[in-house]
């Protein structure tokens, strides 16, 4: 199968950035979106917009599903004019949100019983990875569909790992981002700690990458809380989401993880404070108030 038509469903912060990605690659691409006025600029830019999931699948070969959340995913694969509802034999989606191991099971199991088949694909490397077309997909589910959606893959990402069955990927990306919960709690906490005994932020960024402590992730977030540039790449309300679906999956499995709970009570009181849009880094705002340090 040669997939040319490649629709786009979910025109946030990575959608509309792989959209942009699959119209600079040469692919023939449809988008849609819950609100349509975030269509136009990529109607504008050469991009179909379809009238409804639907429509979208019918006038596509493969859709990569980019929405927010597990129920934008229900409405998008299962309303009335969904995908599922326009599903065929030999049409692929690519699931690239986080979601949970058994909604992503649900969703291929409704397409296949159409003759179609899905991939999940979450993803890391937020949305310069989706800009620059550096993602790496995590998947899971049929070797053979991961093989025909590598010509989509390949223009939007530069690695895809095969975790296993469906569930597998989802499983992954939920253990990526409690990691990544716990580098960033804990970096925070250390940097607040630091600050308010009088050394300066970047006595700690030069000794933390000069060390074992070090990674690529803190010269990315370290910069953010020195230029105070929580602009978003991955969002709080986003992580807490996904905070609460890895609580989810170990609470089924029997796994305590008191570390994942515990954090996510402190990114909790960020969206409290109303930082719940902003990047994920912004966490440190609360941390820096209940010390009384100034950011």
């Amino acid at each position: 199968m040669t997939i040319r038509r490649v629709g786009v469903a979910g025109l946030g912060i990575m959608g509309a950035r792989m959209a942009r990605r699959l119209l600079e690659k040469g692919f023939e691409v449809s988008v849609w979106n819950r609100t349509p006025a975030r269509a136009e600029a990529l109607r504008g830019a050469g991009a179909a917009v379809a009238t409804s999931p639907r429509a979208l699948a019918d006038g596509c070969d493969a859709v990569v599903g980019a929405v927010a959340d597990p129920p934008a995913v229900e409405r998008l694969l299962f309303a009335d004019d969904g995908l599922v509802a326009g599903a065929r034999a030999g049409f692929l989606y690519l699931e690239t949100a986080t979601i949970s191991p058994a909604l992503s099971k649900r969703s291929a199991e409704a397409l296949r019983a159409k003759g179609a088949d899905a991939l999940e694909a979450p993803v890391t490397g937020s949305k310069l990875g989706a800009e620059r077309g550096t993602l790496l997909f995590m998947t899971g589910g049929s070797e053979q569909t991961l093989a025909a959606l590598q010509p989509v893959i390949q223009a939007l990402g530069t690695k895809a790992i095969h975790c296993g069955d469906t569930g597998q990927a989802s499983t992954m990306k939920l253990i990526g981002n409690a990691m990544i919960s716990y580098m960033l709690e804990g970096f925070c906490e250390g940097l607040t700690l630091g600050r308010k005994a009088g050394l300066s932020l970047d006595t700690m960024l030069s000794v933390i990458q000069a060390s074992g402590y070090a990674s690529p992730y803190y010269d990315f977030k370290g910069a953010a809380i020195r230029n105070r540039d929580f602009d978003t790449h991955f969002s709080i309300d986003l992580l807490v989401k996904d905070q609460a679906l890895a609580l989810e999956e170990a609470r089924n499995l029997g796994v305590p993880m008191p570390g994942l709970a515990a954090m996510r009570e402190v990114f909790q009181a960020a969206r409290g404070r109303g930082f719940g849009h902003e990047d994920i880094v912004a966490v440190v705002k609360v941390l820096e108030a209940n010390a009384g340090v100034e950011g």
